[in-house]
């Protein structure tokens, strides 16, 4: 029975060598005669004879990834719990040899030929935009873009530790997000401590994969934080990757967007809208200092940058992401108005955070603060200038000419349909 074993075992061994040179998935595929000696060893793993049990066991860890099937359906659906509980054992290292089998399969296919089943390729595909999808089924594809796409997975998964982290993300968050504390605490590491004598800086791929996988990531899933992603682009190259003009900057701008686009934490927010307002990215940028203002559990600081910014560098299209915060009357900065001698005013105004979205709204509109009421606390006109725009330096005198001044917004919203 041995012998058969350590036979049975290489001959796989020597298949699954060649099944990983092919680019071809479909010859990852196990044979029926396969499946069914699978399925009978998970049987003979509730034997009452020892030797048929561990006999079974044993050949189940050599067929690897060759039994995952089988090992499946026994850790899940079996009645017996000795074999339910031997498959969940002997599961992981099938998954891991399947994974690999996948990995090696799809590095394989360098022109693309084939469609993969693995995983975070798919999502990787989706947040690059390289392919449209419906009920699973591609139905249309950029090749170029998707071509460069497969390069730069390619190239993420060619380390072991990006591997890692690249294939949970198709996982539970809190996998992944353990996984991201831990590779983003790595990679600030790295820097610090001296191998050989030098610091090493993390790699392209290395802030590539860790972007993608924080974009999936919320910061419910992330209590321990260690660090901040974005100081590690600059220094990765990343940022120069993501101003470049070929098909693999468009693959880099897209995970840099999907990773701004799902920053939710104010800290993480703010870096991640000074790194969008750096590159350019208006619409991220605007979307970031919306969520910055709009958002309640931002502290009151946080909420009037956003402000600030949006005034800043927004449009009139950006008009409806300051609709929700209209209504806030969360108080954001309290003014406390300069003399004509230098000396603070004994009166203080409230600066609420529906105050700072009419402000922005009205400044959008290319219209002037002062026509709706507001001072200016230094005393100088209140124009139309988005860029001297302050949070901490415009607000209404009273609560009437706050009344009015949203009356007057309805009206003109109205009168602009």
């Amino acid at each position: 029975m041995r012998c058969f074993s350590l036979a049975f075992a290489c001959a796989f061994l020597a298949t699954e060598f060649a099944e990983a040179t092919s680019p071809n998935p479909a010859d990852l595929a196990v044979v029926p005669e396969i499946q069914v000696k699978a399925r009978a060893l998970v049987r003979q793993l509730g034997s009452e004879d020892f030797d048929e049990r561990e006999g079974a066991e044993q050949q189940l860890e050599d067929l690897g990834r060759l039994a995952r099937a089988a090992l499946t359906a026994g850790a899940t659906t079996n009645p017996d719990p000795e074999i339910r509980s031997r498959c969940q054992r002997l599961l992981p290292h099938a998954i891991a040899l399947d994974t690999k089998a996948r990995l090696d399969t799809f590095l394989a296919d360098t022109k693309g030929e084939y469609e993969h089943d693995l995983p975070a390729w798919k999502t990787f595909r989706s947040v690059v935009g390289s392919e449209w999808a419906f009920f699973g089924l591609s139905v249309w594809s950029d090749r170029e873009l998707d071509a460069a796409a497969r390069r730069v997975f390619t190239e993420l998964v060619s380390t072991s530790a990006n591997r890692r982290l690249l294939l949970a993300v198709d996982g539970p968050r809190t996998a992944l997000a353990d996984l991201v504390v831990w590779r983003r605490l790595d990679l600030y590491n790295l820097r610090s401590v001296r191998t050989d004598g030098e610091p090493r800086e993390p790699t392209l791929e290395d802030v590539t994969a860790l972007l993608f996988a924080e974009s999936g990531v919320g910061s419910q899933y992330m209590l321990q934080r260690r660090g901040s992603t974005s100081s590690l682009m600059s220094e990765s190259g990343f940022t120069r990757a993501v101003r470049g003009k070929d098909e693999k900057s468009l693959v880099y701008r897209a995970v840099l967007i999907a990773w701004l686009d799902s920053r939710d934490e104010s800290r993480e927010m703010s870096q991640a809208l000074n790194i969008a307002q750096n590159l350019d990215l208006t619409d991220q940028a605007c979307g970031l200092a919306a969520r910055l203002l709009t958002t309640s559990a931002i502290n009151p600081s946080s909420r009037g940058r956003g402000a600030t910014s949006l005034a800043a560098i927004g449009s009139r299209k950006h008009l409806p992401l300051l609709n929700k915060a209209l209504t806030d009357t969360l108080t954001v900065y309290t003014v406390r108005p300069v003399t004509s001698t230098g000396e603070a005013e004994a009166a203080t105004y409230d600066v609420q955070v529906r105050d700072l979205a009419l402000a922005v709204s009205i400044l959008l509109t290319e219209q002037k603060l002062s026509d709706y009421g507001f001072v200016d606390r230094f005393g100088t006109s209140s124009s139309a200038d988005r860029l001297s725009f302050s949070y901490t330096r415009h607000y209404f005198p009273d609560n009437a000419a706050q009344k009015a001044a949203f009356a007057k917004w309805e009206k003109w919203c109205k009168a602009s349909e």
